[in-house]
């Protein structure tokens, strides 16, 4: 998508959509005028066929449909099989998905044709999507064994958005490789330098969102470590999008780093506890959110 136009059209893209968020739901923080505050969510959906996810995902999804349009962004994962169905309750949330397959158009092309089952939705009228980039990795662990991952085209997209007043950021989800042997551990270092160096190429001094499905065990010493390498490397901090302890294990990230131009200040994270059908979750993994305030450093 486009977004490498002047500052006059910036500009005349920010009154745009300045004065459609006013004729719906806008962000705008009221004791700060030049500052935006928006909610972000990170969710690992159990996406597979019913056969392999082991429960009723056609009875999950328009539920989620329906939750996620509480978020004005949200980061999804694992949205293979019925992705269909959560378009169909979406409404006028925009909804792009990740990657494409590395098997599309192949004869192969029988499992794993999904892609990267990573979605990108926001409540954002679509102007504000500056450019929209989605990147494969090429590492992966396990094809007929192992956690099976090479099957999905692991991947990141990297979406721009022009927020009211030339606020800019950059939100990026992702999901990495499962399995705990050592081949998916290497794996994993792999897609995070791959992650990395793409971000610090291309997003020198931008605001910067990071979450998904890391697939990284706070309570494992070695998976904390590469981790964190991570995280120290672009500056990153973590909102505090988290699970009570003890509840889920910890593997779903959301992180924030400020720019060059706009800061991100985390104003409430946590679990996003609505997630349920009564007593049971929607998914096998928690949904995480982050309230923030993007402001222009003056």
């Amino acid at each position: 998508m486009g977004g490498r136009g002047s500052t006059g059209r910036l500009r005349a893209g920010a009154l745009a959509l300045g004065a459609a968020l006013l004729l719906g739901r806008a962000p705008r923080a009221g004791a700060d005028p030049a500052a935006v505050d928006f909610r972000v969510l990170t969710y690992n959906t159990h996406g597979l066929p019913a056969w392999i996810a082991g429960d009723d995902p056609a009875r999950r999804f328009p539920a989620i449909a329906r939750l996620v349009q509480g978020y004005d962004v949200a980061l999804l994962q694992e949205d293979f099989a019925h992705h269909p169905l959560l378009q169909a309750g979406l409404g006028g949330v925009v909804a792009l998905r990740g990657n494409p397959s590395r098997f599309e158009g192949s004869a192969l092309c029988l499992l794993g044709c999904e892609g990267s089952g990573l979605t990108f939705l926001m409540r954002f009228p679509r102007q504000a999507l500056l450019e929209l980039v989605n990147q494969a990795y090429a590492a992966c662990a396990g094809w007929l064994g192992g956690a099976n991952y090479c099957l999905a085209t692991k991947g990141f997209p990297d979406a721009r958005l022009l927020l009211p007043g030339d606020l800019v950021v950059r939100v990026v989800n992702t999901h990495l490789d499962a399995g705990r042997a050592p081949e998916d551990r290497e794996a994993r270092r792999a897609q995070l330098e791959r992650l990395r160096t793409y971000l610090e190429r291309t997003a020198a001094g931008a605001a910067l969102v990071v979450g998904g499905d890391f697939n990284l065990d706070a309570a494992d010493p070695a998976d904390v470590a590469l981790r964190d390498e991570f995280v120290r490397a672009l500056g990153l901090e973590d909102t505090g999008a988290a699970p009570a302890r003890g509840s889920w294990e910890r593997i779903d990230y959301l992180y924030r780093r400020d720019g060059a131009a706009v800061l991100l200040q985390v104003l409430e994270a946590g679990e996003a506890r609505e997630f349920q059908d009564g007593a049971r979750p929607l998914s096998d993994h928690p949904a995480l959110f982050t309230r923030l305030r993007a402001r222009p450093l003056f």
